[in-house]
């Protein structure tokens, strides 16, 4: 009997023996694994790349449940294979117990991936998600009025931005107008100007202060040969911006010298200066 109880105090002894070098080789290893993760970060932020590359691989290669060195290896690897940043991307949204945090910051991945490799309808999705996670993300916001505006849609571009303001309490907004500016000149483009000087104005109505309202409104005037309109719009445009105004000084001129006005070149001159 007692030579069993012997056995059985040293099997326990061994037991616990092997069990706290576990818990201090996990010690150990954690604050490793924590301080290469901090070189990576930091390899990033200087613009190494390839080391913070190696770093993050060594991360993984010791703690295959480190989800975020996962995240920032794809983002990395984004810009020369947006194709492996996509699979390591979604290799993680199967990954179980994410906090909410990290699955916004794997779908905003996502989006980023499909929007580089142009397959639009799966980056609004996936912006949409993070949006479904946390609506009020502004991110995914200004992620879906990006593509809505490369994608020239519009409608879209000027629901999500009066989303956005919703969400930030913007009451006014240039933007808005800007997007009826850009759907003014789909009309234009295709010579509808009555559906265009509409947009123009709408924009105009929308934000007196932004400047491309009255510039394509001027050229909707001057395509129906109105010039003394165009030459009042074209001014306003001009005295709103001064920085880009200078594009438009020679349709100026040239209006001004047609309405047979030639001394009000140089009074338009001395009021830019």
């Amino acid at each position: 009997m007692n030579i069993i109880y012997i056995y059985l105090g040293m099997a326990i002894a061994i037991a616990l023996s092997i069990y706290f070098y576990y818990l201090s080789f996990r010690k150990k290893k954690k604050p490793r694994i924590n301080s290469i993760y901090t070189d990576a970060l930091n390899a990033m932020v200087n613009g190494d790349l390839s080391n913070a590359i190696a770093l993050l691989k060594q991360v993984v290669k010791q703690d295959s449940n480190h989800v975020r060195a996962y995240l920032q290896l794809g983002n990395i690897l984004r810009k020369d294979n947006p194709e492996q940043a996509l699979k390591i991307h979604q290799s993680l949204t199967v990954r179980p117990n994410l906090s909410r945090n990290m699955q916004v910051d794997i779908h905003a991945a996502l989006a980023d991936d499909y929007r580089l490799l142009s397959n639009y309808t799966k980056a609004k999705e996936e912006a949409k998600l993070v949006l479904k996670i946390e609506k009020r993300n502004l991110w995914a916001l200004e992620f879906l009025i990006n593509i809505s505006v490369e994608n020239q849609d519009w409608e879209g571009a000027i629901g999500w931005t009066k989303q956005l303001n919703k969400v930030t309490g913007k009451k006014t907004s240039e933007d808005e107008a800007k997007f009826d500016v850009f759907r003014g000149l789909d009309y234009l483009k295709s010579g509808d100007f009555e559906k265009a000087k509409l947009q123009f104005e709408k924009g105009i109505k929308t934000s007196s202060d932004f400047p491309l309202s009255y510039r394509y409104l001027g050229d909707v005037y001057e395509q129906t040969r109105e010039l003394v309109k165009a030459l009042e719009n074209w001014e306003k445009y001009a005295f709103r911006d001064l920085k880009e105004g200078s594009v438009i000084y020679s349709k100026i001129e040239t209006a001004l010298f047609d309405l047979g006005r030639y001394s009000e070149v140089e009074k338009f001159y001395r009021k830019i200066l």
